[in-house]
């Protein structure tokens, strides 16, 4: 029975990953990177709050919708 080579399918062996480098404009010092921050540290905060603003939003819709 013939061994199968060992040459890898996907790349070579021992060899470590290129880092891909990511270019960051310079206009996202400012407001991008805060709200990105922002973001990270109250998102599920926010995701909460909009839920809860969507839920009045469509509920004050259909009672104005039902008054008239």
């Amino acid at each position: 029975m013939r061994e199968p080579s060992l040459l890898p399918v996907f790349g070579k062996l021992g060899t470590k990953p290129s880092v891909a480098v990511k270019a960051t404009p310079a206009a996202s010092t400012g407001i991008v990177s805060r709200l990105r921050e922002a973001m990270a540290t109250h998102g599920g905060m926010a995701l909460k709050l909009s839920v809860i603003a969507w839920t009045i939003l469509v509920l004050g819709t259909v009672f104005f919708m039902m008054q008239g």
